[in-house]
């Protein structure tokens, strides 16, 4: 798998996802609604994109870490305990910074 091809093709997606979300929380393609009952649920579909468009955005920084990590010949080494993230690992999550081990524990001890 070529994984700089991988992460640019996920970095072009997610930014899309993430200029759309900003074009409809920015309510760029229609107006915001005149009824009050219908400002409360844009506000709470609002809610819904910034959490959306944050997720995206944690994403393409992770996505731009791991081009960065290519560029510098890090990539596929586990930041934390500098070990080979294994293959299988990098292929579902090509922008993995961490082995299995290592992310196992930092989630225990969020």
């Amino acid at each position: 798998m070529d994984f700089k091809q991988e992460l640019i093709r996920l970095r072009n997606e997610y930014t899309q996802r993430r200029d759309a979300i900003h074009a409809d929380k920015w309510h760029e393609n229609q107006a915001v609604e005149k009824d009050f009952a219908e400002q409360a649920t844009q506000c709470e579909n609002d809610d819904v994109l910034t959490s959306l468009d944050q997720e995206a955005s944690a994403l393409v920084m992770l996505i731009d870490n791991a081009l960065l990590r290519i560029e510098d010949d890090s990539y596929g080494h586990c930041l934390e305990c500098g070990k080979q993230i294994p293959g299988a690992r990098l292929q579902l999550i090509p922008y993995a910074e961490y082995c299995i081990d290592c992310a196992e524990r930092a989630e225990e001890h969020k």
